[in-house]
């Protein structure tokens, strides 16, 4: 085992494999990247809810994708349960959401990982980092039985998840820990916060897992998935079409669905549940303020029953974990009351009378880095060369988290390349631009989640059109690798590219009953099916991709609209480019409001936009900063 590498990823969850995969398609020299976690089993593991996607954050998915990432892959190959969100509503809004199988998911992620000759994994803790002044050159580890050493880097990316300090409670019992049987690791915080990072303290929580053969089943009503499911990937065939799969070593998805699709059912909480829950307020340590903040928009069953006291039920998801086994998730009754409160709330659910709790559900709080400390890249802007990603920068989910580390993985290669560290993806470019601005603007007082009304410019961000966004980006950077796959990539997108070419070519010459096609589309009688049907007509009969088709039809029928969003990004884009250089003294800007000071002082924004996002900063103080900031440049 060496102890030179490029780059060092420190943690296996969803950022930290999309940091280390990102980097080895980056620099694509074999040994370059260490992938350092305390087990090499617990790598791609889901820690809560066996589910990747979902509104915003299937757009996630999307873009990581077209950036050559390895979520998308690793979903296709294990989903058992596909659906799009929305897909009654506009393209704008809808989301790819699969159910995974849990373990065949983490076996891929993991096999993924293991297949590139660019990474080694390193089965050790990380305590410290190498410094040299205000520059990370490497971590200090320590292995089971053996002697602490050091590894060293051009540049480390830190992803802990949730084991910075991480404490689980499930009533009064606390247990230390990150995740159910995994130990915290205690040291980086104090290390950090030695270092002079600011730490702040979240929480989440995960619901009981039942027993499959336990549940009557045949008393709850099915939830199916999609008859036509739709993959995360651009490189994965469509449901029952003739298209070339991908294939990396032993993961595959040569054809779509790979695993035998499998239905959820639907049960509910009862008037019942919620009385005993509110009996027992008291005893559930995310209720009564033991803890820190939780996430507002995944409630926990305390917090639904309190807030919504007129509700009398609320819906719960039995959800399959995986087809090798018979554990259950329940979807929809997150807690951390007591045992003996868990078990009769899971009897009281519809067709569980008889449920066996396999797992208690409990909560887990957690340390995090408050983000306003780092850049938009991912890098401390108080040491060079350590970048931070995932939930240690205050957000929730998988999808967050492998795109922070994506983008962290792709500054810390170009950092240890002798390039400029300064990829960032705009707000008007992709949800990770938006995620990306958001917490460097706005430090998260709850786990931060994605949403598409955080995103300003969603009609431009849509599930359909991530490749189209994001791969020529990525071909620019040399991202997509020189591996076969990232070669399939490639001719991928330019394949795409010449149809949607083609097909606009087609509509744009159109006219349907008269009228132009593109007046047609936009109304709301041309549906989508009527719409391929004369797409292919046109076509001669020759079979059209419909991913191309759907792309065509929203950019058409949101064309108005999309007008006027790119000349308000037009008008935006030069104070978004500005840049604020790093060494001005906002404290001594007397001529500014108090507040305003203060907040620019604490983010230390880098650019005029990021300045103008700023909660207590108003476009006066903006403007007046404007003029500030060159008069102080002229003054040294």
């Amino acid at each position: 085992m060496t102890s030179e590498y490029r780059v060092i990823v420190v943690g296996g969850g969803h950022a930290g494999v999309e940091a280390a995969w990102s980097a080895a398609n980056l620099l694509g020299e074999p040994g370059s990247v260490a992938l350092v976690t305390l087990r090499r089993d617990t790598i791609g593991v889901m820690s809560c809810n066996p589910a990747i996607g979902g509104l915003a954050k299937g757009q996630l998915v999307n873009e990581i994708d077209a950036l050559g990432g390895l979520m998308g892959l690793a979903a296709d190959a294990t989903g058992i349960n596909f659906a799009v969100l929305n897909r009654s509503r506009g393209p704008a809004v809808r989301g790819p959401r699969a159910q995974s199988d849990k373990l065949a998911y983490a076996r891929a992620v993991r096999s993924l990982i293991e297949q590139r000759p660019e990474i080694e994994i390193v089965e050790a803790s990380v305590d410290a980092f190498v410094l040299d002044g205000r520059r990370v050159r490497g971590v200090h580890i320590e292995s089971a039985g053996g002697a602490p050493r050091a590894l060293h880097a051009d540049a480390v990316v830190l992803t802990t998840g949730t084991f910075m300090r991480g404490l689980m409670h499930t009533g009064d019992v606390r247990t230390p820990g990150g995740r159910d049987g995994e130990a915290p690791a205690v040291g980086l915080s104090a290390t950090l916060e030695h270092m002079g990072f600011e730490l702040g303290r979240l929480r989440t929580g995960t619901p009981p897992r039942l027993a499959k053969g336990s549940i009557e089943w045949d008393r709850l009503e099915t939830h199916p998935p999609d008859d036509d499911p739709e993959p995360f990937s651009a490189l994965t065939p469509r449901s029952g079409s003739r298209e070339r799969g991908w294939r990396i070593g032993d993961v595959a998805a040569e054809r779509f669905p790979v695993l035998e699709p499998t239905p959820c059912r639907k049960t509910a909480t009862t008037p019942e549940a919620h009385d005993l829950v509110r009996a027992n307020l008291h005893r559930a340590p995310m209720f009564r303020g033991d803890l820190a903040a939780g996430p507002r928009y995944c409630p926990s069953i305390e917090d639904k029953v309190h807030r919504f006291a007129e509700r009398t039920s609320h819906t719960v998801f039995l959800e399959p974990e995986s087809l090798e086994t018979d554990w259950v998730y329940c979807n929809g009754i997150a807690t951390s009351l007591p045992r003996d409160v868990q078990a009769e709330i899971v009897r009281m659910l519809p067709g569980c009378g008889r449920a066996h709790v396999h797992r208690w559900g409990y909560a887990v709080e957690y340390d995090m880095v408050r983000p306003h400390q780092i850049e938009a890249t991912g890098q401390a802007k108080a040491y060079r060369g350590l970048f931070l990603a995932g939930q240690i920068n205050g957000t929730s989910g998988y999808e967050e988290a492998a795109a922070q580390g994506l983008i962290a993985g792709v500054n810390a290669a170009l950092l240890a390349s002798g390039r400029d560290a300064d990829f960032v993806l705009g707000r008007h470019e992709a949800y990770a631009g938006v995620l990306m601005d958001d917490l460097v603007t706005r430090t998260p007082v709850e786990p931060y989640r994605m949403f598409t009304s955080r995103a300003e410019h969603r009609l431009l961000l849509r599930s359909d059109n991530a490749a189209d966004r994001l791969t020529p980006r990525a071909l620019e950077l040399g991202l997509l690798g020189t591996t076969s796959i990232g070669a399939q990539r490639r001719a991928t997108y330019e394949a795409r590219a010449r149809e949607l070419e083609h097909v606009r070519g087609l509509v744009l010459a159109a006219r349907v009953d008269g009228r132009p096609m593109r007046d047609v589309l936009r109304t709301q009688a041309y549906t989508d099916a009527r719409f391929e049907a004369d797409a292919a007509a046109l076509a001669g009969g020759r079979p059209l991709d419909p991913r191309v088709l759907r792309t065509v039809a929203a950019e058409i029928r949101y064309e108005p609209y999309v007008r006027r969003q790119a000349a308000e990004i037009r008008r935006l884009r030069d104070m978004e480019r500005r840049r604020i250089p790093p060494g001005v003294d906002f404290a001594a800007m007397t001529a500014l409001r108090t507040e305003a000071r203060q907040q620019l002082e604490r983010f230390r924004p880098g650019t005029f936009g990021q300045a103008s996002r700023l909660e207590g900063v108003t476009p006066a103080d903006v403007t007046l900063l404007s003029v500030l900031v060159p008069r102080l440049e002229r003054a040294g």
